[in-house]
């Protein structure tokens, strides 16, 4: 009886609750609504001289040169003699290929200076991050917080010679001048510098 009594309030609530005008609102619900994006902490020293007795907690590359670390609760590690330090917060724009920054990694690193605020840099990089996830392209994809007009862009591949092969198809692409186009309104890079890290 109680029961019967709490479902007739349950729905004169929603009929008073509900308005006559046929008004249909329709939300978008985007990839943020599902998954958290991260930011990372990323420690990367390029050295004079190779380094055997370097952090364990770093990856490496082969000639002992460079050394990373993305880390969520590290920050800005020490200064190290005859290393280049460069430290930045990463923004992940690609939250569904995270697991490619876990093994070893082929990194690809831009400098670059952007025109715009934050919010319109993000928007002229949605096209490429769309493509990036409707062709399921392996990359992680990152940028740091942009200061003073500069910020890194990051991409970590699943290897070289699929990054190769990606930009032989991608250049001939029509895709990639409209991305070109629409990114040069934004931001300059430079050309990227690129490690394996094991």
């Amino acid at each position: 009886m109680m029961r019967n009594f709490l479902k007739l309030i349950s729905v004169v609530f929603l009929i008073s609750c509900s308005d006559n005008e046929e008004v249909q609102n329709t939300e978008i619900i985007t990839d943020s609504y599902f998954f958290q994006k991260n930011t990372f902490n990323l420690n990367l020293y390029n050295c004079n001289k190779p380094s055997e007795d370097f952090d364990s907690t770093y990856k490496k590359t082969s000639d002992l040169l460079n050394f990373y670390k993305f880390s969520k609760i590290t920050e800005k590690d020490d200064q190290i003699i005859d290393c280049i330090q460069t430290y930045a917060q990463i923004n992940e724009l690609t939250p569904l290929k995270e697991e490619l920054i876990l093994g070893d990694i082929y990194m690809e690193l831009s400098n670059c200076d952007s025109k715009v605020e934050e919010d319109i840099l993000l928007d002229a990089l949605a096209p490429h991050l769309e493509y990036l996830k409707v062709n399921n392209v392996q990359v992680w994809t990152g940028i740091s917080k942009i200061e003073n007009n500069n910020f890194y862009w990051i991409n970590i591949w699943e290897s070289e010679s699929y990054r190769e092969q990606f930009l032989a198809e991608w250049i001939n692409s029509v895709d990639s001048g409209k991305f070109a186009k629409a990114l040069s309104s934004s931001a300059v890079c430079q050309n990227p510098s690129t490690y394996l890290f094991l």
